[in-house]
């Protein structure tokens, strides 16, 4: 994250208010690495001569705990809080480097787990009747799945006649998982009052979701989820209280329906996984146990879980992406597909779904219309070389393409306008090249078009997107060619466009050839997408 150049201690070594140890206050000045965000807590990095009380390193290893606050950070300049533990003598040794915080505990997680298959363990030689287990064991929704056509009645009507199982909805990019979701959702709990239960790798989608339940026409009060920060919501932060009524909704992480003491066994008749092609194993499997059914929405298709650890597999494969074993839809016999985006003009959608869905996804006709600009997916090669994670060459073509477009005329919804800063995603892989698309846009005078990852714009839409791949060939890529060129990473940023979509890349990245069949089918698939 960041090189320390100088630090000075702003306030010494004293107990503040009620703390039970020493803290003190520093003032750092650094290099931040490219890309790199700052939250409250970080790790703070020494180099010899140690603080007191570093034993049991390994050899070769520097020295570094977490026992900090990040508080402001103010033109380069960072203040922070570091504290003692118990027991531990104050010293004058100061950071060489902030590295970023440890992941969330699994605590309940592991509990939860254990539980489950405990309850599996007793049930053998009989196969316990449980939704988690079925999913691991890929069988087919026990209660029987309505396959007439996709439509929100029949996916209800499936979870209706669920015997402690299961049932999958995938949902390609702008084909409205979310509202189809929030329809069965507030049809369960309004007509048959169901106590359903939300959760999601972050609470940015759990709350999404609850969002779409309200604007679906669920009353706020049956909609309950803890309080983040003094944000304003739509929907009830009592959460006791919501679950006091005959039918609700709760959201939450994994960490809220694994708790036993917030969350009984099986006191829910469904919870709703979102993002399940993000969301692991190990997690379904401990939040499952608070709820009698599941209902996995999501797309394996899109990116896979952001933040992952270290598991042997298959634990740290997404539920969706389980049950897909392989396909790019997923099998009829697990549930449904969601076939019909509303967002991508047929151009667009068609390349998307030879890539990523069998081209099984089609598109929806709409009224949009982008005037002197051809709809559909335009490659743009930029030659470059010795760019690993930035690239001024695909900045400057961006910024050539951003200015080549604004002002155009843009119909949709009936209505017409000059396309607008506003109407433009510009998407890169690198948080180095966002950065330095910021920058170029910023003094090209358009500061105001989203620049982002495509972690950060999965769910969003524009007329029109832009996505640059930063390195000039795959010697110089970091992590990988595998993770620049993953097709599910490219179909995220593909599908963000309504109208069109440009791919800036380097014509140097396809002069390769990789040592494994998977990586040889990736290529060839980006291959397809830059030379159709």
């Amino acid at each position: 994250m960041l090189v320390v150049d100088t630090a000075v201690v702003t306030r010494d070594w004293s107990r503040v208010g009620k703390a039970r140890t020493s803290s003190r206050d520093l003032e750092i000045t650094g290099t931040p690495a490219p890309g790199s965000s700052f939250g409250s807590e970080l790790f703070l990095v020494y180099d010899e001569p140690f603080p007191p009380n570093s034993d049991n390193l390994e050899p070769g290893s520097r020295y570094a705990h977490n026992r900090t606050v990040l508080t402001a950070i103010d033109d380069g300049t960072y203040a922070v809080t570091e504290r003692l533990k118990t027991g531990d003598d104050e010293h004058d040794e100061l950071p060489i480097a902030f590295a970023p915080s440890a992941p969330p505990r699994a605590g309940v997680l592991v509990d939860a787990i254990h539980e489950w298959g405990e309850r599996v363990l007793n049930s053998w030689p009989e196969m316990l009747p449980d939704a988690a287990l079925d999913v691991l064991r890929r069988v087919p929704p026990r209660g029987g799945i309505v396959t007439a056509h996709t439509t929100i009645e029949n996916i209800t009507q499936t979870l209706l006649g669920l015997d402690h199982s299961y049932v999958a909805v995938q949902g390609p990019p702008g084909t409205g998982k979310t509202y189809t979701g929030s329809k069965v959702i507030v049809d369960l709990v309004r007509n048959h009052g169901w106590k359903v239960g939300v959760v999601a790798q972050s609470h940015a989608a759990v709350e999404n979701m609850l969002q779409g339940i309200i604007d679906a026409g669920l009353e706020p009060g049956l909609v309950g989820k803890k309080a983040r920060d003094d944000r304003e919501v739509a929907w009830s932060t009592d959460v006791e209280a919501v679950m006091a009524s005959e039918g609700f909704v709760v959201g939450g992480t994994a960490w809220t329906f694994a708790n036993r003491t917030r969350m009984p066994l099986h006191a829910l008749d469904l919870l709703v996984v979102d993002e399940a092609g993000q969301y692991s194993l190990a997690n379904t499997i401990a939040a499952a146990g608070a709820a009698e059914r599941l209902l996995l929405l999501g797309d394996p298709q899109q990116l896979p879980q952001v933040s992952q650890g270290q598991h042997p597999e298959p634990v740290d494969v997404s539920a969706l992406g389980w049950l897909s074993a392989g396909h790019d839809v997923l099998p009829a016999e697990f549930g449904y597909f969601l076939d019909t985006s509303w967002r991508m003009h047929p151009a667009v959608c068609a390349p998307v779904s030879r890539m990523s869905y069998e081209g099984k996804l089609t598109s929806h006709p709409s009224d949009r219309y982008l005037d002197g600009v051809e709809p559909g997916l335009h490659p743009q090669p930029v030659e470059h070389s010795g760019n690993s994670t930035s690239s001024p060459e695909e900045a400057d073509a961006v910024v050539a393409l951003v200015r080549r477009h604004l002002g155009a005329r843009w119909s949709a919804g009936g209505s017409a306008r000059p396309l607008g800063q506003r109407d433009i995603i510009v998407v890169a892989p690198y948080n180095a090249q966002v950065e330095l698309l910021r920058e170029a846009l910023g003094t090209a005078g358009f500061e105001e078009v989203p620049v982002g990852t495509v972690d950060k714009f999965q769910g969003q839409e524009a007329a029109v997107a832009i996505v640059s791949l930063a390195a000039s060939s795959a010697f110089e890529v970091p992590r990988g060619l595998e993770f620049l060129l993953l097709a599910n990473r490219l179909n995220v940023a593909i599908s963000r466009a309504q109208w069109a979509a440009y791919l800036v890349y380097s014509p140097a990245l396809t002069e390769y050839l990789p040592t494994t069949v998977a990586g040889l089918a990736q290529l060839s698939a980006f291959i397809e997408l830059v030379e159709s």
